[in-house]
């Protein structure tokens, strides 16, 4: 039996050093500063940005919504987009994009007239 510290991959023990990011790279939301909320600010911002995005709806009467409501209206609406999406490309598959353009305000097959 050996008296000396065991190894881990061939290195002593004492030599091994542990391997940490800095604090800098690490993702952490860290305790604001002086009573400031920053972290909790950022992200009443960006849930601010969403509810901006989306159509309103007078489900709350005047009240704030919820956050899960607040994601739960994002991906209604997000489904209503792409039902929309799919529907204009139907649209276009039917009707064919056609070769010749029409202009503004004149029917296509008044164009090639005259």
């Amino acid at each position: 039996m050996c008296s000396r510290p065991k190894s881990f991959m061939g290195i002593p023990t004492a030599t091994r050093r542990s391997r940490r990011r800095p604090n800098s790279d690490r993702r952490v939301c860290r305790k604001p500063l002086r009573g400031s909320s920053g972290c909790s600010h950022a992200v009443s911002n960006k849930l601010e940005a969403l509810k901006n995005l989306i159509p309103l709806h007078d489900d709350n009467h005047g009240r704030e919504m919820k956050t899960d409501q607040l994601f739960q209206e994002t991906a209604d609406y997000i489904v209503l987009l792409q039902t929309q999406i799919s529907v204009l490309q139907k649209l276009v598959d039917f009707y064919g994009s056609g070769s010749s353009t029409c202009t503004a305000g004149q029917p296509q097959e008044n164009q090639n007239a005259v």
